[in-house]
């Protein structure tokens, strides 16, 4: 059991890192902030669509998914 949570963390571990690269770049956002350009703000609400609202929910739930299993494997360690 302890094994099969080892791999799992491994799995996801991955996955996780796969999908926060996968992340839009924002990097022009910052920038034209401090430019002084207010057109578009990076504190902005912005509603996300397609592609990038799965990215951001998969790797939420990865996220999750990862602490989850961190928390099972400490606890089976003892």
């Amino acid at each position: 059991m302890y094994n099969i949570l080892i791999y799992t963390m491994i799995i996801v571990n991955f996955l996780l890192i796969i999908f926060i690269l996968m992340q839009p770049s924002k990097q022009q956002d910052a920038l034209s902030l401090l430019t002084g350009d207010n057109n578009s703000s990076l504190f902005a609400t912005q509603k996300l669509h397609g592609a990038n609202f799965v990215l951001q929910f998969a790797t939420a739930c990865l996220g999750f998914i990862w602490l989850l299993l961190g928390l099972i494997l400490m606890y089976f360690s003892k």
